[in-house]
């Protein structure tokens, strides 16, 4: 009788716990950004923001933090959460493009960075979900 040992797949593990840490972390960096330039930067750190738009941006870049949050939790447990976060993500890449443009953050491009890497790393997770 012969056995044949099974290799773990390890590789998709390494893949999965790496994606789900990296946007545990791009979500609370995303998140404490927002937090401290909504309540705590002054006018000169670009802070203190005015109106119903700059409002809407913080909103908009809290709902993207926490989905990212929710994201990393999530990922790997539910097959709905690839392609609800693959959207998130060009949502996200938009929000960048707004920032980048209309407020005049170059620090924007990091972000849109670390968004076109993260939607790499889903690409290999499909992709080895698939095989």
């Amino acid at each position: 009788m012969t056995t044949t040992a099974v290799r773990p797949a390890t590789r998709r593990t390494a893949l999965l716990t790496g994606t789900r840490v990296l946007l545990g972390l791009f979500g609370a960096v995303k998140l404490a950004g927002t937090a401290y330039f909504l309540f705590f930067a002054t006018a000169e750190q670009g802070g203190e923001p005015e109106g119903l738009v700059d409002w809407s941006v913080g909103v908009w870049s809290t709902a993207l933090a926490v989905a990212f949050l929710v994201a990393a939790a999530r990922l790997g447990r539910d097959r709905r959460v690839l392609p609800a976060l693959a959207a998130v993500l060009v949502v996200d890449l938009v929000f960048s493009a707004v920032k980048l443009t209309a407020y005049d953050e170059p620090e924007a491009v990091l972000f849109m960075a670390v968004d076109l890497v993260v939607i790499g790393l889903l690409a290999l997770l499909n992709r080895r979900r698939a095989a």
